[in-house]
């Protein structure tokens, strides 16, 4: 018999594990998709094992003894999200949340005391397939933390983690990551007109560098900081930037604050 995976919330991150889920020809599963808004998932109608329901209620009425259940909405509305939930859940039912901040322990205390949570934190390029997501299975069985890690690959790299007590600091590193990203490509566009260049010139080369440098990454055997001293000339242009990037008010020192911002927050939305 086929396993059923139960996704509650299917915006653009649970789209991108949907789609990739439906492209992984091993994973031979069903799949119930729980999303009131749910216009975006018409292309879900050419799967004959995608079900798609706008309450738990409506899914509950059809679907039962979910193998896995996917909770992919945003902590603020994690509590709303999952009244009800009982009405899914076997006696073999286990959770993986990918919802920043919130423990293991916060749905301990709501679904039940034995309940079997395992947490990840994903990342957007997931959209692309090319995320990482960060999983914590605790004392989860190895049948069980398979099916998670198959889940969770099917957007991307997946990394174990042991301590879920990391999970906020994973939060602030991956999960916000991107969006870190994202403003270097913005903030290079603006320097870059300031300092002459036409608008759509500048947003071309700040985009396709970020890129660019993000892919030599992931290819090189060198870590960044190699990578960085390679480009660098004594007394060059590089050098020159290097030297403001680098003094002790610069890039560090403000990924540093904003790295601890994001992780406190991570923090407080778990409380």
């Amino acid at each position: 018999m086929k396993p059923l995976i139960t996704l509650i919330g299917c915006g653009k991150m649970g789209s991108a594990m949907l789609r990739g889920w439906l492209a992984d020809t091993q994973l031979d599963a069903e799949f119930a998709i729980i999303e009131p808004m749910a216009d975006h998932l018409a292309w879900t109608g050419a799967h004959e094992n995608v079900r798609l329901y706008a309450s738990i209620a409506a899914a509950a009425a059809q679907e039962s003894n979910a193998r896995m259940i996917v909770l992919a909405v945003k902590p603020q509305m994690m509590d709303e999200a999952i009244d009800g939930l009982g009405a899914l859940v076997g006696t073999n039912t286990a959770f993986l949340s990918i919802a920043a901040g919130i423990s293991t322990g916060w749905f301990r205390d709501r679904i039940g005391a034995d309940a079997l949570v395992l947490r990840s934190m994903p990342n957007t390029p997931a959209a692309i397939g090319k995320g990482v997501t960060v999983l914590f299975a605790g004392d989860a069985p190895a049948e069980l933390v398979s099916l998670a890690t198959t889940l969770l690959s099917a957007v991307g790299t997946v990394v174990m983690l042991d301590d879920e007590s990391l999970m906020d600091a994973v939060t602030a590193v991956s999960g916000s990551g991107p969006a870190y990203v994202f403003l270097l490509a913005e903030a290079m566009t603006a320097a870059g007109i300031k300092a002459g260049l036409p608008a759509d010139l500048s947003r071309q080369l700040a985009e396709a560098t970020v890129s660019g440098a993000g892919a030599l990454i992931e290819k090189s055997d060198e870590p960044p900081s190699q990578l960085r001293i390679n480009v660098t000339s004594k007394g060059g242009t590089t050098a020159a930037a290097l030297s403001v990037l680098m003094d002790e008010t610069g890039m560090e020192e403000l990924m540093t604050r904003a790295i601890l911002a994001a992780r406190d927050r991570s923090v407080e939305l778990g409380g």
